[in-house]
């Protein structure tokens, strides 16, 4: 079938599942106001729910596509060695071994002021 029906389906049966717990909702407070007593859910609304839920399943498993294998040889047959274990995502370009790299500015350190032993003074 065409992929775009498959997607329709997908609305529809959501759409018939809001509006089966609208209903649902709307039967709880009828009975609360008429002071009824507990009664289940009328058998439209059930089968509504039932048969909305199956339709969007239905739907969403056709809308995904095809499954992939459980087995992972059928995907690494292709694929060597070298590239076996290569992780893209871990790539880290700016770290901090950038910095020992870098030549050391002589002119900052002869700036520092260090105080002398005179200027240091204990408290007790």
């Amino acid at each position: 079938m065409v992929a775009w029906l498959w997607k329709v389906l997908v609305g529809v049966g959501l759409s018939a599942l809001a509006h089966a717990a609208f209903s649902a909702a709307q039967h709880r407070s009828h009975t609360r106001l008429a002071e009824m007593k507990y009664e289940p859910l009328p058998t439209d609304i059930v089968l509504q729910t039932l048969l909305a839920f199956a339709l969007t399943c239905y739907g969403v498993v056709h809308t995904a596509g095809d499954f992939r294998d459980r087995d992972a040889t059928s995907e690494l047959k292709n694929v060597t060695f070298d590239t076996l274990r290569n992780r893209p995502s871990f790539y880290v370009f700016q770290h901090s071994g950038s910095s020992l790299l870098q030549p050391s500015d002589t002119t900052r350190s002869s700036n520092l002021n260090v105080p002398s032993s005179d200027d240091i003074r204990l408290k007790f």
